[in-house]
């Protein structure tokens, strides 16, 4: 019997280990960070291989750049935490696999649409309050600790707008313009009108942490936007 046990033990964690796929990686990191998988808590740093599940998170003093398979760009400010629910990009099978889905407890961060996205597949972030469905653009977003949600959406890299919906049982908003922002109270209450954000504090803060996450590496690690081209 306890062969028995120890041979399921044995296939367990070998499919565990088997099953475990690189989803992405951490290309910029500063102050405290970590990641708790499958009961464990690891530091991240520069290069650290994300996983599917994987619950990743900031402290106060901390910032992460993710980059997944696809080349889709996330990054996390202070006191952040995200729950890599799925990823799925596969273009070798037909039809090809693409989906990614992602939960933000709390926190603040930037999104920029990879190739996911930009193939047909489904992207949908997931907060306590509001589903963010990607229409293939770049946004910010802000959420507290009694789950109001923000979303702002922004121009990509290359500057071109697409489009962001934000919804929830209540209702839903769809945000075509950059700079303008949708906000959503309470599960209860429908996003409210995209409109201008006024207040661009977060916005600016957060374009100048991603800076500040660079110019940490770069001391440590050389320039690293050629580092991650190679």
């Amino acid at each position: 019997m306890r062969k028995i046990f120890l041979l399921i033990s044995f296939l367990v964690l070998f499919c565990s280990s088997a099953l475990a796929q690189t989803v992405g990686t951490v290309i910029g990191q500063m102050g405290t960070t970590w990641n708790e998988r499958g009961g464990q808590i690891e530091n991240t740093s520069m290069g650290y291989e994300l996983q599917m599940w994987d619950f990743l998170q900031t402290g106060e003093d901390g910032g992460m750049i993710l980059k997944y398979a696809d080349n889709t760009k996330f990054t996390m400010g202070p006191n952040t935490e995200l729950i890599i629910d799925e990823f799925a990009f596969d273009t070798s099978v037909i039809p090809i696999e693409l989906a990614m889905n992602v939960s933000i407890n709390v926190g603040t961060f930037t999104y920029e649409s990879g190739q996911v996205k930009q193939l047909g597949g489904d992207v949908n972030l997931i907060t306590p309050t509001a589903t963010i469905t990607v229409q293939g653009t770049a946004f910010s977003g802000t959420v507290d600790t009694s789950g109001k949600t923000t979303i702002t959406l922004l121009p990509d890299s290359q500057g071109d707008v697409g489009s962001v919906t934000v919804s929830n049982d209540a209702g839903s908003q769809t945000i075509t313009n950059a700079f303008n922002s949708v906000t959503v109270y309470n599960n209860d209450l429908a996003p409210t009108p995209p409109k201008i954000e006024t207040n661009k504090q977060n916005i600016i803060e957060l374009d100048k942490f991603e800076e500040d996450i660079k110019e940490d590496v770069e001391k440590s690690f050389g320039d690293m936007d050629t580092k991650v081209e190679k």
